[in-house]
């Protein structure tokens, strides 16, 4: 849940209260780190966007479902508002939901020719420079074929959930998650070639870098990374586990677009 929400904090009660009403154990947790235990059968999850990310990256290797309930503000992810928990709480007791599986994207620095770290995330995989640093440069290949040198502040490889994150505030489109692609978009490039790039969601990124100093780092889903070297390699490509979502509702993904971006209809 989100810590530093009250609201979350008497809501987390109110459901642990209601699951033990129909039989149901239910533990509070509120780290953003730590594996969730191992009989966990699903995860509740009080908070924004980011909140729900954070357990994702937790839930996913062991295939554990997400219930999102929205105490945040945009609420792409989440599949419900609080004044729907108790029926949404009636309906995972009973089995009546679905199962949405969302891509996610693995990132390896690859150093000297040997992996220095591996990072996984369900929105994105953002390389960039620090705030007050010089442009840096970045030669991006597409499965090893030569695609591009970008010298701008960064390059962001989202999958089909993350382009209603950073990608999207970068000029990248709009993506149904159920397509299998990859986005690839430069972050304020210097180039008048500077258009999001769609590959198949099989296919794999590679990102050379070279700065000239030493604020450039690499960062999953806007809340874990590592620094970054000149000449490192980056090598993005589809995860091997997703993230499983708790669909409850008839709403597709035009109409949540609609509902969090505050388009009304003509």
């Amino acid at each position: 849940m989100k810590r530093t929400e009250p609201q979350a904090i008497d809501t987390a009660l109110e459901i642990q209260a209601r699951l033990a009403q129909y039989g149901v154990e239910a533990c509070i947790d509120d780290s953003w780190d730590n594996p969730l235990p191992d009989d966990t059968e699903f995860a509740i999850v009080l908070g924004g966007d980011g909140t729900l990310l954070s357990v994702a990256r937790r839930a996913a290797p062991r295939n554990v479902p997400i219930l999102g309930v929205n105490m945040g503000n945009l609420g792409f992810l989440t599949e419900i508002e609080p004044g729907g928990i108790d029926g949404a709480l009636r309906a995972l007791v009973c089995g009546d939901f679905e199962i949405d599986e969302r891509t996610m994207v693995e990132a390896s620095v690859i150093r000297d020719s040997s992996v220095v770290t591996t990072l996984v995330g369900l929105n994105d995989v953002v390389v960039a420079k620090g705030a007050f640093a010089r442009l840096i440069s970045l030669d991006v290949f597409v499965n090893d074929e030569y695609y591009a040198k970008f010298a701008a502040d960064g390059a962001i490889v989202a999958s089909p959930t993350g382009s209603t994150a950073y990608s999207l505030s970068a000029g990248g489109p709009l993506v149904n998650p159920n397509i299998d692609v990859l986005l690839v978009t430069p972050i304020c490039p210097h180039t008048l070639f500077s258009r999001s790039l769609v590959i198949s969601g099989s296919d794999t990124v590679r990102i050379v870098l070279e700065a000239s100093h030493e604020q450039v780092g690499i960062t999953v889903d806007g809340q874990v990374g590592v620094g970054l070297q000149s000449h490192d390699e980056i090598v993005v490509r589809r995860a091997p586990h997703v993230t499983r979502f708790v669909r409850l509702s008839t709403k597709n993904f035009y109409g949540v677009l609609r509902e969090r971006l505050k388009q009304d209809r003509l």
